[in-house]
């Protein structure tokens, strides 16, 4: 299995995992879960392991597209710097969770602070790997480029 191929597999895992970590941070804020709470962290933490694997397999993608028509080549160039981004974003929500779930394993009083942080943190890297997963989208899905300028000719109207 080449890196283009393991790209494609795995790029879905750090959206949803952000977004389902997320559920369940919110649902263990809002129940007073520690369970829930644990499980969100560990989810975050995976989340970030996932968008790390993204990031570095897009490399390879990227070269076994160029050249090819019908490829949106600044779509590729956008998506690779938005990737970026979100990696990073993801590592800091996941170093904030690994924090996180230390402090509540100490039964730190720094714990309820941390997750806010975390909330922000991972609502900051849904926001950023949606955008991210979007711009892939583009690359090759070019019912997205039409959407986008049909919305840009009706909001000049």
């Amino acid at each position: 299995m080449d890196q283009a191929y393991l790209h494609l597999l795995i790029n879905h895992i750090p959206i949803l995992g952000s977004i389902f970590g997320l559920c369940l941070l919110l649902a263990g804020f809002i129940y007073k879960s520690d369970h829930l709470l644990h499980a969100a962290m560990v989810v975050a933490v995976i989340s970030a392991l996932f968008g790390i694997g993204a990031y570095l397999t897009g490399e390879e993608a990227e070269h076994k597209l160029e050249g090819r028509i019908g490829i949106n080549e600044s779509a590729i160039e956008e998506h690779e710097e938005s990737a970026e981004i979100s990696m990073w974003i993801s590592i800091v929500a996941g170093a904030i969770s690994l924090g996180t779930l230390a402090a509540f394993k100490a039964s730190s009083s720094y714990s309820k602070p941390l997750l806010i942080i975390c909330i922000i943190f991972q609502s900051a890297t849904i926001v950023s790997m949606v955008h991210t997963g979007k711009e892939g989208g583009m690359i090759r899905h070019t019912e997205l480029l039409q959407s986008d300028s049909a919305r840009a000719d009706t909001d000049d109207d």
